[in-house]
């Protein structure tokens, strides 16, 4: 009997273990697959045409991959973009993934409690693919905030045939100021305008105080001491680049429509061969070099007339990927971010879409257009910085647009308009006391 007794008790145990092995197994089948639908909010077609289809083989191969996830992938409309997250933000619920301008347009929501840092979720080997210069913009507290999607080397097309008609050489662009002045009064001599562009909009604002403001700095630190009111907007360091301005509007260097047109529309005439030069990012400047041909069209930097450690630097900002405090599926986010950064999907984007990815897995020799072999020759020899993605927004709605837009239509001088951007930078630091403290902490990964 006692022989008997000990044989049931192992059989006992066996069938319990038996059957919790089956519980735990059973779980973690059903975990493994649970439905998810991951949703993406996301904006770039209207930058980099393209995007959207690779957007969408992108999500074919992830699913295909991770038969349990659907991927809700929403192209955002450029006016809607910032609105529908705040809404998202407000009511706790929203995307799994956000598509932000990069810089101080991610850390704000980060600094509002909106954002989960993607250093919670990637690895240091990971994260450190990722360029300096692109993590930079959203790494703060020691956390990375937010994921670089793509660059947009900011710079000027110029019209090749027409620097050679006006007696200029095509294939040296102005690289002075004195140089810049002296090609448009050519250019203006056979009847060609220097500038497109359009400020209707207000956009342009937040790109000529980067193209030209930035020129008179050594640092990102010298934007926060104006920033948080230890210098000044008007001091020369910051105020020079109005006057700048303000020489190019007096030697009828813009086309006289400037004040009529928006963003995109000033940069558009280009096409027809009314303007010589005009700004553009990345994508756009190889999309004149597809369509207009390389033996027309050129890029080249703004022309410099700083002396300081960031005259010659250029703008690369990076549009981010980020995922909000409030998302669902937070590792499944992370792990389609790490999706969209492998080599395969890296050569599919600028393939498809002609965006660069900023990671050093990224093969320089996938490049195609002259134009990105020269943006990336410029992104790795000069110093990286843009100013619109780094002083609060609201220097730019009430200072850098408003101050341009007045420059143009002859209502304000220079000096009024350096005025204003003091005027708005106090309103903005007595509303938002706390987060002058949160510019201290703003520091590039590498520091």
């Amino acid at each position: 009997m006692l022989i008997r007794k000990r044989y049931l008790s192992r059989r006992v145990v066996v069938g319990l273990v038996g059957l919790f092995l089956l519980v735990v197994l059973g779980a973690s089948l059903g975990l493994a697959q649970e439905k998810i639908t991951l949703t993406v909010w996301w904006w770039g077609e209207q930058e980099s045409p393209g995007l959207e289809k690779w957007m969408e083989g992108t999500v074919r191969l992830y699913e295909k991959q991770n038969p349990n996830v659907t991927v809700n992938a929403v192209l955002q409309q450029t006016d809607t973009l910032i609105p529908a997250f705040k809404s998202a933000a407000a009511a706790g619920q929203g995307p799994d993934i956000q598509f932000f301008w990069g810089g101080i347009w991610t850390l704000e929501d980060a600094w509002l409690g909106n954002l989960t840092p993607i250093s919670d979720y990637w690895s240091d080997e990971q994260l450190n693919h990722l360029l300096p210069g692109a993590r930079a913009e959203t790494f703060w507290n020691e956390k990375q905030w937010g994921v670089p999607f793509y660059p947009i080397g900011t710079a000027w097309a110029y019209n090749k045939k027409l620097f050679k008609k006006a007696g200029l050489d095509p294939e040296n662009p102005p690289v002075t100021w004195e140089e810049y002045l002296k090609a448009g009064k050519k250019l203006r001599k056979i009847g060609v305008t220097p500038i497109g562009g359009g400020i209707k909009d207000g956009w342009l604002g937040g790109w000529l105080i980067s193209y030209y403001g930035q020129q008179t700095l050594d640092s990102f630190q010298d934007l926060v001491n104006a920033i948080t009111g230890k210098e000044s907007f008007t001091e020369p360091k910051h105020a020079i680049w109005w006057s700048k301005l303000d020489e190019l509007i007096r030697e009828k260097m813009w086309n006289v429509d400037v004040t009529s047109l928006d963003l995109y529309q000033g940069q558009e005439i280009f096409r027809t061969g009314e303007v010589a030069m005009t700004y553009h990012v990345q994508p756009g400047l190889v999309g004149f070099e597809r369509e207009m041909g390389s033996d027309v069209v050129g890029v080249m930097m703004t022309p410099i007339f700083g002396k300081s450690k960031l005259a010659e630097s250029f703008g690369a900002p990076s549009q981010i990927l980020a995922i909000p405090s409030f998302a669902k599926y937070k590792e499944v986010a992370a792990d389609f971010l790490l999706f969209i950064h492998t080599p395969d999907r890296m050569k599919a984007m600028y393939e498809i879409g002609g965006a660069i990815s900023p990671d050093d897995r990224f093969d320089a020799a996938w490049l195609v257009w002259e134009a990105d072999k020269k943006i990336q020759k410029w992104t790795q020899e000069r110093p990286e910085f843009w100013y619109q993605y780094y002083y609060p927004p609201m220097l730019e709605s009430d200072g850098a647009v408003v101050g341009c837009q007045n420059l143009f239509t002859r209502k304000w001088t220079s000096e009024q308009a350096a005025e204003n951007m003091d005027n708005v930078i106090e309103k903005w630091r007595k509303a938002n006391p706390e987060l002058i403290d949160n510019y201290g902490k703003w520091k590039p990964p590498t520091e």
